[in-house]
């Protein structure tokens, strides 16, 4: 990584001029200062928590969903068996 650096050209630069450089790299977003670092980083994190929150949550809703769609089967099933029975006995359909 640091191989790439032209250490010659560097050593040649005023303090002035490192100075200008250092600031048009903050200014061009190259160089993060650490608190908004460690703002992105902690944001990040509350957003992770958020997103496995929600998968958990995401999860339950859809073992219930299928608990009930169980239930609704069964319940249609019954219905039928009791019209169909209903039908043979002579009653209303």
């Amino acid at each position: 990584m640091l191989e790439g650096i032209p250490w010659s050209v560097i050593g040649g630069l005023t303090p002035s001029a490192l100075l200008s450089i250092v600031v048009l790299l903050i200014l061009t977003g190259k160089i993060v200062p650490k608190s908004t670092y460690d703002a992105m980083v902690q944001s990040k994190e509350h957003w992770r928590d958020t997103a496995e929150k929600r998968q958990e949550t995401n999860h339950t809703l859809a073992r219930a969903v299928d608990k009930q769609q169980i239930a609704s089967d069964t319940i249609i099933k019954t219905m039928h068996a009791l019209q169909e029975a209903n039908h043979r006995d002579g009653g209303t359909p």
